[in-house]
């Protein structure tokens, strides 16, 4: 949708939507108004948006329905702003949800079958599970002052002599804005930055009260056995940062 400074843009569903459950990047800087109810969605931006540059807007159902919710990506306009538009969510029939449940159960039954090509028999294969593995638990620890909207449920570092990886159990709370996982940085206790390989989570948000689970493969270790590291997250809007301190293995 094509949005601009000090234009009002409005958005109508056929289908209701949850209560305060709009959640849009930018609320706070780029918006001087954005308004919520039933069936309407309206904002007025405040900023400019710059070339290249997209702002995310999700809506949640409230019927329960697939599917679920919708996202918008705004943008910026070159000559005309979409003042008024309507939204027509086609929900899918249970015949169709039915076909796709026995595509997915066939498909994961053919990874059964191929668990010995991608499962620990291929990890051994490939060399990435060896005899000196190490997995450790520990109890990362937050500031006093966390605004994340996150909790630590608990953590669990392993290691080998290739590779280590962090786990990590967030749950978003259940007062808290959706959360969606932007970057991740880690460091040693000396400030001395770990090389983070891939970054990712079980879900692609956590909605307020939800658990996913935020896995971080870092370059072969370096750092001492037990040694204390801090790993930094952020969010895609870069505004809930959370460093947890204490993460050990």
């Amino acid at each position: 949708m094509r949005v601009a400074r000090g234009k009002l843009t409005t958005l109508t569903f056929d289908a209701a939507l949850v209560p305060k459950g709009v959640q849009i990047a930018g609320r706070e800087t780029h918006f001087e108004r954005v308004d919520e109810d039933e069936r309407l969605v309206s904002f007025k931006p405040k900023v400019d948006l710059a070339p290249g540059e997209r702002l995310l807007l999700a809506v949640r159902f409230a019927d329960g329905a697939a599917p679920l919710e919708a996202t918008f990506a705004l943008v910026a306009a070159d000559e005309e702003v979409d003042a008024s538009v309507e939204v027509v969510r086609r929900t899918r029939r249970t015949e169709a949800l039915e076909v796709e449940l026995r595509e997915l159960k066939a498909k994961y039954e053919a990874l059964q079958d191929r668990s010995g090509e991608g499962g620990p028999e291929g990890m051994v294969l490939s060399g990435w599970l060896t005899k000196d593995i190490s997995a450790r638990r520990f109890d990362a620890r937050v500031p006093a002052d966390n605004a994340s909207g996150l909790k630590v449920e608990d953590g669990v570092g392993y290691r080998t002599g290739k590779w280590a990886l962090v786990v990590v159990r967030l749950r978003c709370l259940p007062a808290a804005r959706r959360w969606a996982l932007g970057e991740a940085r880690l460091t040693s206790a000396r400030g001395a930055p770990v090389k983070v390989l891939s970054v990712r989570m079980d879900r692609p948000q956590l909605a307020p009260g939800e658990e996913g689970l935020l896995l971080v493969r870092t370059e072969a270790p370096w750092w001492t056995l037990g040694e204390e590291l801090r790993l930094e997250l952020k969010d895609k809007e870069g505004s809930r940062p959370l460093p947890l301190s204490g993460v050990v293995f």
